[in-house]
């Protein structure tokens, strides 16, 4: 189980919006993952349509030192759909910022939180925490509790502004830390026709290096829609801008994750597509490649996604792009997208004719 900590001390960066939207492109991606509201504010909670009436058990249920015999965890968690939950919250959450004080080792209870999980055999693949937008108690307990955190920047002067202030906190909780906090960045409601917002981006990017994401969410209405409508994107417009950059992201956390998985002996993402650009089955999936320097885009469809167009990620200008996806099946055929153009895959020597008179890349593993 890996705990990501959706985490910037300023508010307006996207943050509630990119936790809501992360767990539910995670969970598309057949991950089970569960959404822990750390906001009093409740903006998760009511982001995805849930209620807390008065006497309704919630996060400050599970945490606060004065409930002397908590509900279980499973009587707080709420299911949205299939592998998807929240723990929610509400403005009582606000309380333990005093009630904290009076306890040794506050800043422990929500791993100690997190461990309940398993001794309750709750178990996810990922757990992510929508911060509050300081450096309070409850942020200070989800970066003791987490094992990486994505930070959201908004292309904004005060965006710039907090970047050393939450970067000194990180420092002070490595301190603490048996093993360091894993860092990401992420580029958030994002204007491609401002000039401001590239020399953000160049900013950030001498800042954080390869730890910003290569994805980059865009400023789009209809994530303002989701939210009004307490749904997630995958579920209000999946067709759209918005869900296929929410959608990129995940893939390009899980590509991350696997590559962290790999043994040091093992073929690396550089060396995997320098000597073999077919496909190839790694941990959780097949990993899809193609190359091109002049494409602007490249998807792929097959029998594993029922022939729906997805994005590749593009990984470098050398022109690599790469996709991973969870397939099941033991044979399928599969077609590339380039700039809208369907071709089968270079790299890939088997096809079959399809029922249209041409002819499919098609894979076999064993």
């Amino acid at each position: 189980m890996r705990i990501i900590a959706i985490a910037n001390q300023k508010g307006g960066c996207g943050k509630t919006t990119t936790s809501i939207n992360f767990s539910a492109c995670l969970n598309f991606l057949q991950k089970k993952v569960l959404l822990v509201d750390l906001d009093p504010q409740g903006h998760s909670t009511c982001g995805l349509g849930v209620k807390t009436p008065k006497g309704t058990p919630t996060l400050y249920d599970l945490l606060s030192p004065f409930q002397r015999a908590g509900p279980p965890v499973s009587q707080v968690i709420r299911s949205l759909q299939n592998d998807l939950d929240l723990i929610p919250c509400n403005a009582s959450l606000n309380a333990l910022e005093e009630e904290f004080g009076f306890m040794p080792h506050y800043h422990l209870k929500l791993r100690e939180l997190m461990n309940r999980l398993a001794e309750e055999q709750r178990f996810y693949d990922f757990v992510i925490l929508d911060c509050p937008p300081n450096l309070g108690v409850l942020t200070w307990n989800a970066l003791n509790a987490a094992d990486e955190i994505i930070i959201p920047i908004e292309p904004s002067f005060f965006s710039l502004h907090g970047l050393a202030k939450i970067s000194e906190t990180l420092q002070i909780v490595n301190r603490s830390r048996e093993t360091p906090l894993l860092v990401h960045a992420l580029l958030t409601i994002y204007n491609s026709q401002m000039n401001f917002s590239q020399e953000i981006y160049d900013e950030v990017r001498a800042h954080f290096q390869n730890r910003l994401f290569t994805t980059i969410i865009h400023d789009h209405i209809s994530l303002k829609e989701a939210a009004a409508a307490g749904q997630s994107i995958a579920q209000y417009a999946p067709q759209s801008q918005a869900f296929q950059d929410y959608l990129n992201l995940a893939v390009e956390y899980l590509e991350r994750d696997w590559n962290r998985k790999l043994p040091e002996k093992e073929l690396g993402w550089e060396k995997v597509y320098k000597n073999h650009f077919g496909p190839r089955q790694i941990s959780d999936g097949i990993l899809f490649q193609f190359f091109s320097k002049i494409a602007s885009s490249v998807e792929i469809a097959g029998d594993f996604n029922h022939w729906i167009p997805e994005p590749l990620v593009k990984r470098n200008q050398e022109g690599l792009w790469q996709r991973v996806i969870p397939v099941q099946l033991k044979t399928f055929r599969y077609k590339f997208i380039v700039d809208g153009e369907w071709q089968v895959d270079p790299s890939q020597p088997m096809q079959k004719e399809n029922a249209y008179g041409g002819v499919d890349s098609y894979m076999e593993f064993a």
